[in-house]
């Protein structure tokens, strides 16, 4: 991979917008947790999302550091007023989804200081 190529920026961003919108269906399945009928959402893996978008991840290949923790995360059962939203299940998403944007920017942020030291704009 080329360091100066802009992809690296650009799965960034792909990433932090991925993360945004999955807080947001996350925030609303807690914000419906009493709802009777209520189905829980979540989108699919970043992953998933990336190998749908190949332009944006062009030379970079996304790997899994711990594949024994990929699970089906799916909801454990339906109360009896049809609401399918378990709160543990979705604060856990939201405790990962919060690691993950805190990893992606931080990781941005070095990179940024990286190409600022090489320019000389420390």
């Amino acid at each position: 991979m080329d360091p100066a190529s802009p992809n690296v920026f650009a799965v960034a961003e792909k990433r932090l917008a991925w993360i945004g919108q999955r807080q947001s269906i996350l925030a609303q399945n807690v914000a419906n947790a009493n709802t009777p009928g209520y189905a829980a959402r979540d989108i699919k893996p970043f992953k998933d999302f990336m190998a749908d978008a190949p332009s944006a991840s062009e030379g970079l290949t996304l790997v899994s550091t711990n594949p024994s923790s990929s699970r089906d995360r799916g909801t454990t059962g339906v109360s009896l007023n049809g609401n399918s939203v378990v709160l543990d299940e979705q604060l856990e998403k939201i405790a990962e989804t919060d690691n993950a944007h805190q990893l992606a920017t931080d990781l941005y942020k070095k990179y940024v200081a990286m190409f600022r030291t090489v320019i000389g704009k420390n």
